[in-house]
């Protein structure tokens, strides 16, 4: 096993992937043997999961918290400072410099390259806080072609972490189902259209070609999100509810709720009209969920009749007739589970991220690795707090 670092791990939305990407990051850290604490927002929707690395959810928006930062290194003294999402590069770099001064080496993780606001006029300055750090680390390789293209990121100061493992998906993670839906039906094939509404989601033109096709009356379509149903016009939705089950779960759901849609869905729906690589395609891979997609949805592993099926963008008539068929004879869809339970578990996915960031932070330091981290991990489970 290598040394032993103190490593600070800096995300401050508290909500969302962002935070459950960086909570299993730290927990596979801390399993390998290092001293790990995560800063996050005073927000966090995961503060009542009792975790056993240390935890601080002190970081405020704004001058407050980079002092409370500024504060936490002074306390912790990290070797490595990694940050997983920034939206004030400025203030950003006179940290990291500062930081680089005590003898930390920072990284940062881009899980979007530029904010969603504002993102052209603030290019110049992100391009010049990215020169900043010690390393940039990317997720996939489309990150790491758009980083050197867009940000003038040097192929040789960037690293390679692929998998994004959900603590959602931990096998003792607590999981309930949201009071608007009941139990499974015998027989039930439940679709999860899930996430913030959002016009360019499709979700229109997928309830329209459902209206006018004939449905199963084994399938059920659940909508889970806040402002799932934006720009959903009431008769269309009633039109759909003519031909299928819809359920509405129209609000933001708690982790504990996200776990228990997906543990007892069949099949997640994706009929997007915009490009992305949505987060949504990872926690569905996390849960064994097989995925109906456009090919507007983009992945960095998709095996067509494995991960799901993949519908041309435009082709809504054909998206309703694919779902209908995958409700008629859901022994597709059990073949496609079975395929993604036989490939590595959640445990197998976080181990394998945490031995890949311990070696990045190696890189980072100039110290060449011993032996591979997580070579005996001792699990701990996640237990509800009071």
């Amino acid at each position: 096993m290598n040394e032993t670092r103190k490593i600070l791990i800096v995300e401050g939305s508290g909500r969302g992937f962002l935070s459950h990407y960086s909570h299993a990051l730290a927990l596979g850290l801390h399993e390998a043997g290092h001293q790990v604490r995560l800063v996050t927002a005073p927000c966090d929707e995961l503060s009542d999961w009792r975790v056993p690395f240390e935890r601080h959810a002190t970081l405020r928006s704004g001058l407050s918290g980079w002092r409370d930062l500024v504060s936490q290194t002074r306390a912790f003294a990290p070797e490595i400072i990694h940050f997983q999402w920034l939206s004030d590069p400025i203030s950003a770099a006179f940290f990291v410099r500062w930081a680089q001064g005590r003898g930390a080496a920072v990284l940062y993780t881009p899980h979007n390259l530029l904010p969603h606001r504002g993102r052209w006029m603030t290019m110049p300055l992100f391009r010049r806080l990215y020169g900043v750090f010690d390393r940039i680390i990317v997720r996939d390789e489309a990150m790491r072609w758009a980083a050197n293209e867009m940000l003038d990121v040097d192929l040789d100061r960037m690293s390679m972490a692929p998998g994004s493992p959900n603590i959602i998906a931990h096998p003792t993670a607590p999981r309930s189902r949201p009071s608007e839906i009941p139990r499974r039906d015998e027989g039930e094939v439940r679709a999860v259209h899930f996430g913030h509404g959002c016009t360019r989601k499709g979700l229109a033109p997928m309830l329209d070609a459902l209206a006018r096709t004939d449905c199963p009356p084994n399938l059920h379509l659940v909508l889970a999100g806040s402002g799932v149903t934006t720009g959903i016009a009431p008769q269309l939705l009633d039109a759909a509810r003519r031909r299928v089950r819809v359920s509405v779960i129209n609000r933001y759901l708690a982790p504990a709720e996200v776990g228990g849609l997906f543990h007892e869905a069949d099949l997640i729906t994706m009929p997007y009209a915009k490009l992305c690589r949505s987060p949504i395609l990872d926690l569905a891979a996390a849960f064994r969920l097989p995925v109906l997609r456009t090919h507007r949805v983009e992945a960095t592993q998709f095996a067509e009749g494995q991960h799901g099926i993949t519908i041309r963008h435009g082709d809504f008539a054909d998206y309703a007739r694919e779902l209908a068929n995958l409700a008629r004879a859901p022994g597709r869809l059990h073949a496609m589970q079975r395929a993604l339970r036989s490939g590595p578990d959640f445990m197998s996915d976080m181990t394998a991220l945490a031995r890949r960031h311990d070696e990045i932070y190696d890189q980072s330091l100039d110290v060449m690795p011993v032996s591979p981290v997580g070579a005996v991990a001792h699990h701990h489970p996640l237990v509800v707090g009071e």
